[in-house]
């Protein structure tokens, strides 16, 4: 069975570029005498990223052939994070953290760090579900908590706990109510939290190798594209 691999801490790509957006169906015998096509919604369409990474060399360029060589050319997926960085500040997710907590992280509540010396890093908080909403569904309900009633169109969320999928806002249909793409990959209970942080399993289309060169002093231009693994397919053929 297929692999789910945890992405290599430290590698981060400096580039995201979307590949693919939400789907129409639309056909001939629906053209209008104007030549208008009618098109509706399509429940299909996955996110399908590329990921541009800046010049390694050392261990970073290690971790980050591994990855690439660990994936077998979309045989095996791995957990992708999704940093917005067009997202909520602090101030407007409903926290107040000052500069030197944003950089330094917070330490234990008696003011120790860490046993390797680093602190927790801020993040930004988490909302519960207001209503269950099934799979498929494209209108999620959140509570009156944090940021829970101040999203807008174009902000991204995901859900936890195991849960993978990132939700964009398309609609703001009511206060703390949302319509979203792509439809849910997996059911969502009032025991569910919504986050500012989401989660995709993503595995390398086979078609598709990673673009990279090892110049004198680096690795230059690595550049991988990724196609979303849905939820229940990560759980099903995903799971060693």
């Amino acid at each position: 069975m297929a692999r789910l691999l945890s992405w290599p801490a430290g590698i981060r790509w400096n580039r995201m570029k979307p590949l693919s957006g939400p789907e129409s169906v639309g056909a001939a015998d629906n053209t209008s005498i104007g030549n208008v096509t009618q098109t509706v919604a399509s429940p299909f369409g996955a996110r399908y990223m590329q990921f541009s990474f800046p010049p390694m060399r050392g261990a970073k360029a290690r971790r980050a052939r591994g990855l690439v060589t660990s994936l077998h050319k979309g045989a095996n997926a791995v957990r992708v994070s999704i940093c917005d960085w067009d997202g909520m500040t602090f101030a407007e997710a409903g926290m107040s953290v000052s500069h030197a907590q944003r950089t330094g992280g917070m330490s234990w509540s008696n003011g120790m760090p860490w046993s390797n010396g680093e602190n927790w890093r801020v993040t930004k908080p988490n909302v519960p579900v207001a209503s269950a909403a099934a799979v498929d569904a494209s209108i999620v309900s959140l509570a009156d908590q944090f940021w829970g009633h101040g999203l807008g169109m174009g902000d991204w969320i995901g859900f936890f706990p195991f849960h993978f999928g990132m939700y964009e806002i398309t609609e703001v249909i009511d206060e703390g109510q949302y319509r979203v793409w792509p439809p849910l990959r997996k059911a969502i209970a009032t025991a569910d939290f919504a986050t500012l942080y989401p989660v995709m399993a993503m595995r390398l289309l086979s078609s598709n190798l990673p673009d990279a060169d090892r110049g004198p002093a680096y690795l230059e231009g690595l550049t991988i594209s990724l196609f979303e693994v849905f939820d229940y397919d990560a759980r099903d053929y995903f799971s060693d």
